[in-house]
């Protein structure tokens, strides 16, 4: 438990700080180091390292970004084997960047934490798109936009591929937007990240796991209207019934005017109904 707050602790103090000064791999170890008390963090960090130095050297001499591009992925996936989990997609070790880097397995979202961490190793700085339902990155500032795609082998995606991927997805009710190609900076990256961490462990039932998991969103973003709502349904489900209000009761005053106002204050009065009887 002592070690679990100080991962808890080193989490906070990265992601309170600047956007520049985030270190991403850092943080999501951090991330894991609450599920992995012993966690060697700079064992970690070194394999990272050794990644970015294998793969810096098989990188064209001469190449152009998208040639760079095709030798990262086909590295990562081919010579190094990380592989989007397909068998097992709900698996929490894909969230967790240290049981990525040992079983070579992941997520959209922790395997592109991976490769831009990889590729900032070689001197390629890459940003994080997200798609609906699947995570992406993308190198800034090209005059025409290359993609890469970190769970599927690492390939190489169009404008037009993403539109495919989210069409594909959901079947064509999910209208294609331009908002969803632009870049995620990197805390937003970890709200991913444990948005995915929660929803698994929400569905497992698994309800302190998720609430930590949303714990964690709120220090990276206090004011996420979904996740204040999402908190107060684990405290409520967890039987935390006065926390579950003050996540409501926060809810409302940060959103004075949402659309589910009154539905809200009738949850807030049903509690403390609740905790009265219970008394």
């Amino acid at each position: 438990m002592l070690q679990q707050r100080v991962f808890r602790r080193l989490f906070t103090e990265q992601v309170r700080g600047p956007e520049e000064e985030v270190d991403l791999a850092l943080a999501a170890l951090y991330v894991a180091g609450e599920e992995y008390p012993e966690l060697d963090v700079d064992a970690c960090i070194g394999a990272l390292d050794s990644l970015g130095q294998r793969a810096s050297e098989a990188f064209p001499q001469e190449g152009d970004v998208r040639e760079r591009l095709e030798a990262l992925g086909r590295h990562l996936s081919t010579t190094e084997g990380f592989t989007g989990d397909t068998d097992a997609y709900d698996d929490p070790r894909n969230s967790y960047l240290n049981d990525v880097l040992d079983r070579k397995k992941g997520v959209p979202i922790s395997l592109s934490i991976l490769y831009k961490e990889v590729a900032a190793r070689c001197g390629l700085p890459l940003e994080g798109i997200g798609l609906p339902g699947h995570f992406i990155l993308a190198c800034p500032g090209q005059a025409e936009a290359v993609f890469l795609d970190p769970f599927h082998g690492g390939r190489l995606l169009s404008r037009a591929d993403c539109e495919e991927l989210v069409h594909t997805r959901y079947q064509g009710r999910v209208p294609f937007r331009e908002e969803y190609l632009y870049p995620y900076d990197k805390k937003q990256m970890l709200v991913r990240l444990l948005t995915n961490l929660k929803r698994i462990y929400f569905e497992a039932k698994d309800y302190p796991r998720a609430l930590s998991a949303a714990d964690r969103i709120a220090i990276i973003d206090p004011n996420l209207d979904v996740n204040i709502r999402e908190r107060a349904r684990l405290h409520y489900l967890m039987g935390q019934y006065r926390e579950a209000i003050r996540s409501l009761e926060l809810y409302l005053k940060l959103f004075p005017r949402a659309d589910d106002k009154e539905k809200v204050q009738g949850e807030i009065a049903a509690l403390w109904s609740l905790i009265a009887s219970l008394s």
